[in-house]
């Protein structure tokens, strides 16, 4: 596992807005990780800023795939049916439970 010195996105969030450039630079790299994830069949479940973690040219790594799940889902039909993840992070869909 590759050491990830530069800390969770969160950190840096909290202290203030990020510039135009910054956040699309952070928004494409998190968009070209889930796309890895998700073309190798992983779906993460649970991202979040504490999840985004920076390596020391504070670059994005995607760390806790405790709640990851295969994208094909448990029955192949392609849905994921438990609810997991963080709640304040999850998307009001998921509370209302009207997934489909």
């Amino acid at each position: 596992m590759e050491l990830v010195e530069g800390g969770e996105l969160f950190d840096y969030v909290s202290l203030g807005n990020f510039s135009p450039e910054i956040c699309r630079f952070y928004f494409k790299q998190t968009l070209n990780a889930l796309h890895y994830c998700h073309t190798s069949g992983v779906a993460h479940r649970d991202l979040k800023p504490d999840n985004l973690l920076l390596d020391k040219d504070y670059n994005i790594k995607i760390a806790d795939f405790g709640y990851a799940a295969p994208t094909i889902g448990a029955d192949g039909s392609g849905f994921l049916s438990s609810n997991v993840g963080t709640r304040p992070y999850m998307a009001p869909e998921i509370h209302n439970n009207q997934l489909y």
